[in-house]
């Protein structure tokens, strides 16, 4: 909730007068007035979601006093990774024929990627940062020309997991070389110069050339270790880390604390910003903020409508199910998760009876309702 009201919503907010909109015809509205050198801005909403080749109707007509046979198992899933811009799913728009779209290298119409999971196989952080990256960013480029993403990602340890040279120091040792991580090369801010994470290849130690700096050096090259030295990591008691909450009790504290470490952005993050657009996390245990939420609702409610209990038919209905949701409706669950933001912006709490008046709304309710 702190992530919520401290980070995400001024962020949103900052954002908010750049964005392109959409009308109740499907028509973009470009923002007006944008500063110099501001782009346009569209939300590209992300998330996963399985289907399975068992998951059926949830409710049937039967005869009285016999049931169904069904299988015990969910059966094999399909897991979909997806992408969805306030006006709809993000694709290539149709004015791009198939040709014209093979000959720019795009990689297909439609982000969507399927990705069949199992015991040994599962989605990772770098499946991720090779979806966005490969495949949605080069997708929107071309949809959005002129335009700037802004990538909403679940708060997830999948999507800010770090590169494997990132400014971490859960991967140095106190001491130079050993099984560490060689790492990109730090900023000492408060001397305005960068810092190798290395030593050189002709150092005077010849014992020390080429290997990792630990933990000590980097500190002692900051002006940050004591006299009295430290320990790496201050002891667990119970289960419960012995660290102190106001810092420069440990190595791997006082180093972490440092503005370079502090601020090293997750893998995915740093490849989105690296090719010209931008990312912003939704809080954790928010659903009801990503739109792509009811998206995955809709399209489930299809493929169970419509189950095969088969894996072969899983793979043809779950295309029909996401493509069974029109952006008419893409546009009405983004106008909810707006009202759910702006919801919060007041100060409004969820499940009081002000959020349910502010956030959903319906022709259907009648405002007083001691008219009923």
């Amino acid at each position: 909730m702190r992530y919520r009201q401290e980070v995400f919503l001024p962020a949103f907010e900052g954002i908010r007068p750049f964005l392109v909109t959409w009308d109740e015809e499907g028509q973009m509205i470009m923002p007006q007035n944008l500063p110099p050198g501001q782009k346009p801005l569209v939300l590209v909403t992300h998330d996963e979601s399985t289907f399975n080749a068992n998951d059926g109707k949830r409710q049937l007509w039967m005869e009285n006093g016999k049931q169904p046979l069904r299988p015990k198992a969910r059966g094999k899933g399909l897991m979909v990774s997806d992408f969805l811009t306030p006006g709809g799913r993000l694709a290539v728009p149709d004015a791009i024929s198939d040709t014209e779209l093979a000959a720019r290298l795009l990689p297909r119409r439609y982000a969507t990627e399927y990705f069949v999971y199992g015991k040994d196989k599962y989605w990772r952080g770098d499946d991720m940062v090779d979806h966005t990256v490969k495949v949605a960013i080069p997708i929107f480029n071309a949809a959005f020309p002129g335009c700037q993403a802004v990538f909403l990602f679940d708060n997830a340890s999948n999507h800010s997991s770090y590169a494997a040279d990132a400014l971490r120091v859960e991967n140095m040792n106190l001491h130079p070389g050993g099984k560490q991580g060689w790492l990109r090369d730090g900023f000492i801010h408060g001397k305005g110069i960068p810092q190798p994470m290395k030593f050189p290849a002709d150092y005077h130690n010849s014992e020390l050339a080429g290997k990792q700096k630990g933990i000590k050096r980097v500190l002692k090259e900051r002006g940050l270790w004591p006299e009295r030295g430290l320990v790496l990591d201050c002891p667990t008691t119970r289960g419960r880390h012995g660290c102190n909450p106001q810092g420069g009790c440990c190595a791997r504290r006082i180093l972490g604390a440092e503005k370079d470490f502090r601020d090293q952005k997750g893998r995915l993050q740093e490849e989105v910003e690296n090719l010209g657009h931008r990312v912003l996390f939704y809080p954790k245990f928010h659903c009801e903020l990503n739109f792509i939420e009811r998206y995955w609702c809709r399209a489930k409610w299809f493929a169970r409508e419509n189950c095969g209990y088969d894996f072969e038919a899983l793979k043809k209905t779950v295309p029909e199910a996401l493509a069974s949701v029109t952006n008419a409706s893409i546009r009405g669950f983004h106008r909810l998760a707006l009202r759910a933001i702006d919801a919060y912006s007041a100060g409004v709490q969820y499940g009081t009876e002000e959020f349910k008046r502010t956030v959903y709304k319906s022709h259907r309710q009648v405002e007083d309702k001691s008219k009923w």
